[in-house]
């Protein structure tokens, strides 16, 4: 007790000195009334009205973002009955309930709970993925949701203001505040964080603060419309180092239309192999860049569209091309068996034409050699496996491995998954990829087929019925 009263007496002690320093250098009191009611001039209140306008648009955009951003939590439970936990953002899209998230947060979840703006906690079905995008979509049921809305992220420019949302650490609802750092980034390798896949290489780059939790979340514009979806970070330390990046808004639009509708994701493909244009010939040219045709492969969408070697192709599908990362996602995103408009330069005259995209996943199975059983729905390539006893070889199996899988298709529903690797049917070896059409060509209704197949190393068979 007398400790305190010391401590306290010496601090009365101390403010009253400090007061009658003061008071030596006291003003008059016109002189403070001067002071207190001075006005800021012009210039100061022009730059304070640019600042109460850029902070009223930041509340704007995030009190439209909020009610639309979720915060998800993913359990997966091992064999052992561990439980292992996940965390990350998303946000709401439709409605009805469909949730965009990025792959990398839901896919070793096998229970996955999404949390509401509103605090409600709900369990939401995994309605599909595409890895090579890191995108994922999500459902949940419940009444009153408010749906986000896409931007055009192609109209996007470098140093525009953006909004990051999400739960990083866990802290729900956060929202911080940045620029568009530059566009069309890829290259993203060793010290990043979060990627869930290396497919995709053309992130927005923003200093908006992302960090662990944010995964899956928006980026979004002054208007609360999202421009991208916050997936990467490059990090020595592994929170947020001003290196943020997202997936850009049409990408994630499209994918998740895609997914919604179908289950799945079906990839154009034009039928060429192209180089990138020369830097200094783009500058000649006075074009920002563009693709070099290398070479046409036959019978392809390309070739019946006219395209000739050596033309370059500086726009498809509404997306310019600068370089081959912007292409090859253009041509992702463009279904299969729907018109492109292409524009390319030939001897220096730009031109256009219109190309048919074939279906990518079906044009990889066919140049692998393999080719498509349309009654199961699978596309297969000829593979050989070796058997092995502990770590000695003892024989070559032949087979077929399922590389693609048809959305709603009979090998879907009974649950065939790529990497299956196929050996026999009802005991008979498989030696070709017409004999194995023809078992199902020719199946008996009621009559069961046996597929011996190897699953992670493990063999199994799968009984198929006809009906």
């Amino acid at each position: 007790m007398k400790r305190s009263k010391l401590a306290i007496a010496s601090f009365t002690t101390l403010l009253v000195a400090t007061a009658g320093t003061l008071g030596f250098n006291t003003l008059s009191a016109d002189a403070v009334a001067d002071r207190i009611v001075a006005e800021p001039d012009a210039n100061q209140r022009h730059a304070m009205s640019m600042a109460f306008n850029i902070s009223d648009a930041f509340s704007y955009a995030a009190e439209q973002i909020e009610p639309s951003v979720v915060h998800i939590t993913t359990k997966n439970i091992t064999r052992r009955g561990e439980v292992a936990g996940g965390l990350g953002s998303g946000v709401i899209i439709d409605a009805s309930g469909y949730i965009v998230t990025n792959n990398h947060v839901v896919q070793n979840g096998n229970s996955i709970v999404v949390r509401l703006f509103d605090g409600r906690e709900l369990e939401a079905d995994l309605i599909g993925t595409f890895p090579e995008t890191d995108i994922a979509v999500l459902k949940v049921e419940a009444d009153d949701l408010k749906p986000a809305r896409f931007a055009d992220s192609e109209a996007m420019k470098v140093g525009q203001w953006v909004l990051a949302v999400g739960s990083p650490f866990g802290y729900d609802q956060t929202v911080t505040a940045g620029i568009v750092s530059a566009k069309g980034r890829g290259g993203l390798g060793p010290g990043t964080e979060n990627i869930g896949s290396r497919g995709l290489q053309e992130f927005i780059q923003t200093d908006a603060a992302i960090n662990p939790g944010n995964s899956g979340g928006p980026l979004v514009d002054l208007n609360g419309n999202i421009v991208g979806i916050n997936t990467a970070i490059i990090s020595r330390t592994g929170s947020n180092n001003g290196l943020g990046f997202a997936i850009p808004a049409d990408i994630a639009q499209s994918v998740a239309e895609q997914i919604i509708e179908t289950g799945d994701v079906q990839r154009g493909w034009l039928g060429i192999q192209m180089a990138a244009l020369d830097p200094v010939a783009a500058h000649d040219m006075g074009i920002p860049g563009g693709v070099v045709v290398g070479r046409v492969l036959p019978d392809g969408p390309a070739e019946k569209a006219k395209l000739r070697e050596n033309d370059i192709i500086t726009k498809i599908g509404g997306r310019s091309t600068e370089n081959l990362v912007r292409l090859s996602n253009a041509i992702m995103l463009i279904k299969p068996n729907e018109p492109a408009k292409i524009t390319y330069i030939r001897n220096g005259d730009e031109r256009t034409t219109s190309a048919i995209l074939s279906d990518r996943d079906r044009a990889q199975v066919h140049n692998d050699g393999g080719d498509y059983i349309e009654e199961l729905g699978i596309g297969i390539v000829p593979k050989t496996l070796m058997e092995r006893i502990g770590r000695r070889p003892v024989r070559e199996i032949i087979g077929y491995e399922i590389v693609d899988i048809e959305a709603g298709s009979i090998a879907a529903e009974i649950g065939f998954t790529t990497g299956d690797f196929i050996v026999e049917v009802d005991g008979q070896h498989i030696s070709s990829v017409e004999q194995l059409d023809q078992y199902f060509t020719n199946a008996k209704i009621g009559e069961p087929i046996k597929v011996a197949l190897i699953r992670n190393n493990e063999p199994i068979i799968v009984t198929l019925t006809p009906n």
